[in-house]
């Protein structure tokens, strides 16, 4: 059976471990017992491919300036973000989902920003901050202010 998904291909088969026969033509479940040279054309062996779909709309992040952080496809970008100290950056969420950008360390967090909304935070002391969001923790991010 095959299924896509975007622009990742599904593919199943009989089993990727042992053997099985075909449902309904043994007397009770579990492996197979083959000969060795037929092995290979009982089990769910597959390759693997990936490409871009030029027909899927994939997002880039582009258009940032020196001091902005933006929020696509549940990531931060770029991510470390080093500025000098006394320098104000700021988050655009460009994603159509909300997020809550929270410091590590609770130094500052934001209100929840929907799409296209920002958050802006001045980082007056060198160091190097390491932020998330709340809603989706996996997204993680850094700024480096030196």
């Amino acid at each position: 059976m095959q299924k896509v998904e975007r622009n990742i291909a599904f593919h199943t088969a009989m089993s990727t471990a042992f053997p099985q026969p075909a449902p309904g033509t043994a007397p009770s479940p579990g492996p197979m017992k083959v000969e060795p040279e037929r092995l290979r054309s009982v089990l769910g062996i597959t390759n693997v491919m990936g490409h871009d779909s030029p027909s899927q709309s994939v997002r880039r992040v582009e258009n940032v300036s020196p001091n902005q952080i933006a929020l696509d496809n549940f990531a931060f970008s770029p991510t470390p973000r080093t500025v000098s100290a006394g320098v104000e950056v700021t988050w655009i969420n460009r994603d159509d989902v909300p997020h809550i950008i929270v410091d590590t360390k609770g130094t500052f967090s934001s209100r929840v920003l929907d799409t296209n909304q920002q958050y802006s935070h001045r980082f007056a002391t060198a160091g190097t901050y390491n932020y998330f969001c709340s809603i989706h923790p996996k997204m993680t991010g850094t700024v480096v202010v030196t």
